[in-house]
């Protein structure tokens, strides 16, 4: 495909959120264009007056939603840039196939929203600021066209393996200590704490040894995950695995929120003074270790 060749009906993204307008007297807008051909794809979006940051108090992602298997479903695409007069633009190359990685197409996304996330709260929610409907057409991956074998794929026995240890806590759960170790409106899910660390299912090597130093790791779960939390401070050096494991959500234990957003201490020791838990999801109908980006409705 020849990525110069940009699909020529844009995708409007309309105004959703007025705070965040570089000038409040106008309009904020933005469009999207979506280019794709078998396992190649293009997503070039733009937007314009729109509030900038000096300090990177917040940012602005790309995140697409839409349903798979009656579910609602998120991806986050990615950062777009912003110069200090209020124009952006990002684009991203993609497999239409495979978008997030864990097989949800592209076609099955129906709604592009530009959100501005904060990155001082890892707590607060992802602000909308543009939003617009597309709908793209179903391709035919050209191994489908031309009966070309694909190399055998083992991650789907990874992640039952996953899937299974979890459901085995979930049958032994009446053994575990029952806490709330979060406040209200973080993640709405029951939560056990488990001392037994050789019960922490195998999916983040780096896990071991906060597990080890803290001694005990959480299980929780809701209708639509189950959840795994490591026990840490909102350091890089405590972050399992540096995030690509899954555990990129942190939330301070009950009672240390204030002291986790109190700005008249230098973030470097309010962080190390503050104690929480990197979480990682796991979807309970595939196994599959998920980011849900927190999004206000």
């Amino acid at each position: 495909m020849d990525f110069s060749k940009i699909s020529k009906s844009p995708i409007v993204l309309k105004e959703e959120n007025k705070r965040y307008a570089f000038d409040p007297g106008k309009e904020m807008f933005g469009y999207m264009k979506v280019e794709q051909d078998e396992d190649k794809g293009l997503i070039v979006v733009i937007m314009d007056n729109v509030k900038f940051f000096p300090k990177g108090e917040y940012v602005y992602k790309l995140v697409l939603a839409g349903t798979k298997n009656e579910k609602r479903c998120y991806h986050m695409v990615g950062n777009i840039s912003l110069n200090a007069y209020g124009k952006g633009e990002a684009s991203f190359r993609i497999n239409p196939q495979d978008l997030d990685g864990s097989g949800t197409a592209l076609h099955a996304y129906t709604m592009a929203i530009i959100a501005a996330m904060s990155t001082v709260n890892c707590r607060e929610s992802l602000h909308p600021v543009l939003k617009g409907s597309f709908n793209v057409p179903e391709t035919l991956p050209a191994a489908e066209k031309f009966k070309d074998p694909l190399p055998k794929n083992y991650n789907a026995f990874y992640n039952k393996v996953v899937l299974e240890k979890c459901i085995e806590l979930a049958k032994a759960q009446d053994h575990f200590e029952a806490i709330v170790p979060f406040a209200e409106g973080s993640i709405k899910a029951s939560w056990k704490k488990i001392t037994d660390t050789k019960k922490f299912p195998m999916i983040a090597p780096g896990a071991a040894g906060p597990i080890e130093k803290y001694g005990h790791f959480l299980w929780g779960y809701n209708d639509d995950h189950y959840f795994l939390a490591v026990p840490g401070r909102f350091l890089p050096e405590e972050k399992p695995d540096d995030g690509k494991s899954g555990f990129v959500f942190w939330l301070p234990i009950l009672g240390m929120e204030k002291a986790a957003e109190d700005r008249s201490i230098p973030v470097e020791e309010r962080r190390r003074s503050t104690y929480g838990y990197w979480i990682a999801a796991v979807n309970r109908y595939n196994g599959h270790i998920e980011e849900i980006p927190l999004i206000d409705d």
